[in-house]
């Protein structure tokens, strides 16, 4: 008698590939699979601490899909920072005001990449509430952390006085230009 596979079987087909395929293009595409089934955020979280980038960008879409920002939000505490970065992106993509709180905490993460990409993230989700945790980034010692919060509190609106004051004490000209870009000249 042959075995009639179901949805389930497929899905925890998925999963095992996600988390356990040598090669990260299967896992890859098992991570976009499982954002489309919508069923299984924790997996997705999971691989959001994939060894391969592309494999985390896969999964955090797949977050993103299925617009799971609570499981994003438990994301920012998780000890790799790689997580957190992913993670922080995901809310910023899925633009939910819930996640402002959570964003706003992990402004002050000790890894720069994640205080950009959280930096990032409030920027596209634009609430006023984020203005004065943005604030301090305009002299982070890390200048895409400075460019991501003068695009945020662009974005967020009623900071020009603090823009206009880094524009003069910026020595990057690329952050130099993002301020700019955030008090809408040239």
């Amino acid at each position: 008698m042959e075995h009639e596979y179901t949805v389930d079987d497929a899905e925890e087909g998925l999963r095992l590939a996600l988390s356990g395929a040598e090669e990260a293009r299967i896992r890859g595409m098992a991570a976009i699979l499982i954002g489309k089934t919508g069923d299984d955020p924790a997996a997705l979280v999971l691989a959001l601490g994939d060894a391969d980038k592309g494999v985390r960008a896969r999964a955090m879409e797949g977050l993103v899909a299925q617009g799971a920002v609570l499981p994003l939000v438990r994301a920012l505490q998780n000890p790799a920072w790689r997580v957190r970065y992913r993670a922080a992106e995901g809310l910023g993509r899925i633009g939910d005001r819930r996640a402002v709180g959570p964003l706003v905490r992990a402004l002050r993460d000790e890894k720069d990449h994640v205080r950009y990409m959280t930096a990032k993230a409030l920027g596209l989700i634009a609430d006023p509430a984020a203005r004065d945790a943005l604030l301090p980034l305009l002299s982070d010692p890390n200048p895409p952390a400075r460019k991501a919060a003068a695009f945020a509190l662009g974005r967020v609106g009623g900071a020009d006085e603090a823009l206009e004051a880094a524009l003069v004490a910026e020595p990057s000209g690329a952050v130099r230009r993002a301020i700019r870009d955030a008090l809408g000249r040239p």
